[in-house]
């Protein structure tokens, strides 16, 4: 009878990366070496944070959006339901034990304190339920204690999203080998073959424009989604930025610092009319009428990002949204209210834009930001 080898956590998460690769997923060493990272940050202790975050990193279609956690519950749940019989075992196993505990992570045995294991088990378990409180909590209802870590938790989930889009983009730029083209060119330099010419399916990028709602009732939310523009401006072939409030205005030429903390403080200090009254309507009206013949084709997709509480005149609303779709490729509209339960849209001013809308999708929390990924992967 085989004896079973016990395999390590790495070889573990090994093996889920080939499988993954051997359905289709495009994988290779950065995204495994990604995975290690979250493992080692703990994340693996919490099945559900652990699934979310190999999730962000291994998918990169939407079908694999659609087929990777029947693909993670099928490969993990056997491990997991292993990994609670022996932390049964252990916690009874610690019990008797006074002064000393083993602890095995990624393949390697620690002894450490009693008290010391209790300590770093609760830091971890309350550290992973932390992250994803934060993840699902509404930018309008975080507390001062938690807006510097909801600030560290939404840079480096946005900074792995960037990753992602980064190996997307370089993903594209490869293709089949095209053998009539290597031979051609080998030729020339004596029938060795140096260079592997390839087949490319040419796919010009779409050019983005964005245009946030900056009033007073978009107040909590506008700093988020400005972050979550400023990664998206690393990806895009051009990405256009608006901010509005009861006019229009054009920040894209303060986005071209490399400094974040520098395009922020000259935002804030730039952009008029931050947290004042709204007038949706006759500022996109301002934007097709000084900026349209510019950034408006059937290669721009344009994001507007408000709660469409409108306090102008809501058929100028209509018919600005009615034209902007007209012209662009994709309309999307983000709506923060959109995450609240229950919530319908009923206010004037939504009522007479929906029509015209290619998307319409939430934008309140950091997990709603996150799956906006998938929308705008394949722009």
């Amino acid at each position: 009878m085989p004896v079973e080898v016990q395999k390590t956590f790495k070889e573990r998460l090994i093996d889920f990366t080939m499988y993954c690769r051997e359905r289709q997923f495009m994988l290779g060493p950065q995204e495994t070496r990604d995975a290690f990272e979250v493992a080692e940050r703990g994340y693996v202790l919490d099945r559900k944070l652990f699934q979310y975050s190999l999730k962000a990193i291994y998918c990169k279609r939407k079908e694999h959006f659609d087929r990777f956690d029947e693909l993670f519950d099928r490969f993990w749940s056997r491990y997991y339901e292993d990994v609670l019989e022996k932390r049964k075992k252990q916690v009874q196993q610690l019990k008797k034990q006074k002064d000393t505990a083993t602890v095995i992570f990624m393949g390697t045995e620690f002894k450490l304190p009693k008290k010391e294991v209790k300590q770093q088990e609760a830091k971890q378990t309350v550290g992973a339920n932390e992250n994803i409180r934060l993840r699902f909590t509404d930018f309008s209802k975080v507390n001062v204690a938690d807006k510097e870590k909801l600030e560290e938790l939404a840079e480096a989930l946005f900074h792995q999203m960037s990753m992602r889009f980064k190996r997307r983009l370089e993903n594209a730029n490869k293709g089949n080998i095209d053998i009539r083209n290597t031979i051609r060119h080998g030729i020339s330099k004596g029938g060795m073959l140096l260079d592997l010419s390839r087949k490319r399916k040419r796919k010009e990028k779409r050019k983005v424009v964005f245009i946030l709602d900056i009033s007073g009732s978009m107040d909590t939310y506008s700093y988020y989604l400005l972050r979550y523009v400023l990664v998206l401006k690393k990806y895009f072939k051009t990405l256009e930025f608006f901010t509005f409030s009861t006019h229009l205005t054009h920040v894209t030429p303060m986005l071209r610092q490399n400094n974040e903390q520098e395009i922020l403080k000259q935002i804030g200090s730039t952009v008029p009319s931050w947290s004042s009254g709204t007038k949706i309507g006759a500022s996109l009206t301002q934007f097709l009428s000084v900026y349209g013949s510019k950034f408006l084709s059937q290669k721009h997709i344009v994001v507007i990002l408000s709660d469409g509480l409108e306090t102008g005149n809501v058929s100028v609303l209509k018919e600005a949204v009615r034209t902007i779709r007209r012209k662009c490729k994709t309309l999307i509209w983000l709506n923060p209210l959109k995450g609240m339960e229950g919530y319908q849209p009923i206010q004037k001013g939504m009522v007479n834009v929906m029509p015209h809308l290619d998307a319409f999708e939430a934008a309140h929390n950091l997990d709603s930001l996150l799956k906006l990924e998938k929308l705008l992967m394949d722009v």
